[in-house]
C-alpha cells in the first residue's frame, strides 16, 4: 500500500499560507506594526512555533491557533476575538489552497496500476480531510489517518504502524511519500516501511532513503 503526505506534497500549503497571510495583512495592517515582508516572516514563525507545541500536546488545535493570533498582534485577546481573527485567515488560506501539477496524474497512474492508496498526516483530522477535497482527490484514497485521531504524530513510528494495522498491510510491504526529510521519509522508513523524500526543492539525495523530485517519478518507483 501507498500512503501519502498531504501538505507540500500533495497541496501546495507553502503558497496558500503565503498567499493567505498576504491577504490578511492587507486587511489588518492599519492594526500593526509590520510592514509585509516583516509580517509574513513572524506569521511563518509562529505557525511553526505554535503548530509544534500542538503537535507535543502541549497545546490543544484550537490554542495553537489561538496563541498565534495574540502573537501576532501582540495583544492578550479574548478567545472568541482571537478565534474570530483565525477563521478571518483560514478563509484567505482556504481560497488559495491548490495541488501540485503532479498529483492528479500520479494518483490516476496509480490507481489504474491497481495500487491501495492512503494518506497519514500530522495536523487535525477535518480540515486535512477538507484539504483533499477541496482540491478534488479524495476519492483516490482508501484511508485518511492523522494524529489528531490516532493521538501520535510523525515522525513517531506509531503512527506509520497503527495505519498499517488498520488497513490490514504489512509494515514493510508499504510505502510513504513526504516533503519532510526527517518527518516522513526517515520517520516511515524508522517505522519499517519503504521511506521516499519528495525533495521538489532541489537535486539533493540522501544515502538512507529513496529520493524523487516530482510525483511523475513515483509510478516506476514504486513498480
Amino acid at each position: 500500500m501507498i500512503f501519502f503526505d498531504i501538505d507540500a506534497t500533495l497541496l501546495d500549503h507553502e503558497r496558500a499560507e503565503k498567499m493567505g497571510a498576504i491577504e490578511f495583512y492587507k486587511r489588518y495592517k492599519d492594526e500593526l506594526v509590520y510592514g509585509e515582508l516583516e509580517f509574513i516572516d513572524l506569521w511563518l514563525n509562529l505557525s511553526n512555533k505554535y503548530y509544534e507545541k500542538f503537535l507535543a500536546k502541549e497545546l490543544s488545535f484550537q490554542e495553537q491557533r489561538r496563541m498565534r493570533i495574540r502573537g501576532l498582534f501582540r495583544q492578550h485577546f479574548k478567545n472568541e476575538q482571537a478565534d474570530s481573527l483565525f477563521n478571518n485567515y483560514l478563509e484567505l488560506y482556504r481560497r488559495n489552497w491548490t495541488g501540485f501539477e503532479d498529483v492528479f496524474p500520479c494518483l490516476m497512474q496509480l490507481k489504474q496500476q491497481g495500487q491501495r492508496l492512503g494518506i497519514i498526516s500530522n495536523g487535525d483530522y477535518n480540515q486535512q480531510l477538507e484539504k483533499i477535497e477541496s482540491i478534488g482527490i479524495r476519492n483516490y484514497f482508501d484511508c485518511i489517518f492523522t494524529s489528531s485521531e490516532l493521538r501520535v504524530s510523525k515522525p513517531n513510528p506509531a503512527i506509520f504502524q497503527e495505519a498499517c494495522e488498520q488497513m490490514n498491510v504489512q509494515v514493510q510491504n508499504s510505502y510513504y511519500i513526504g516533503d519532510r526529510l526527517e518527518i516522513d521519509a526517515i520517520g516511515s522508513k524508522n517505522a519499517g516501511m519503504e521511506g521516499i523524500w519528495l525533495n521538489r526543492k532541489s537535486k539533493t539525495k540522501h544515502p538512507e532513503v529513496k529520493v524523487i523530485h516530482s510525483l511523475f517519478e513515483l509510478s516506476a518507483l514504486v513498480n
